[in-house]
């Protein structure tokens, strides 16, 4: 029963690490970007730079998005995820 109490501490321990290091590596970004393409779960943008990236959109949001034109966005790029959509504005 001893060593089934230090097997399961020491998956609590490993857990919370590994949980702490995945959210501290958290970044939200914004910026003026531009839609290049509008699809069901994710947009493709370009920044004013030219630098183009795929954000995950929410469910049902992708038909007020449209294409070609210029958004004020919020986004969230979380370590090991593909970076997703936070707020968009036109």
């Amino acid at each position: 029963m001893k060593k089934r109490n230090w097997a399961l501490l020491a998956g609590a321990i490993i857990l919370f690490f590994a949980l702490s290091r995945w959210n501290a590596f958290t970044h939200l970004t914004s910026g003026q970007i531009t839609v290049i393409a509008v699809h069901e779960h994710d947009i493709e943008i370009q920044d004013q730079s030219g630098h183009r990236s795929t954000i995950q959109i929410p469910d049902g949001i992708s038909k007020l998005i449209e294409a070609d034109k210029s958004y004020w966005i919020k986004y969230e790029h979380r370590e090991w995820e593909k970076p997703t959509l936070v707020s968009i504005e036109p």
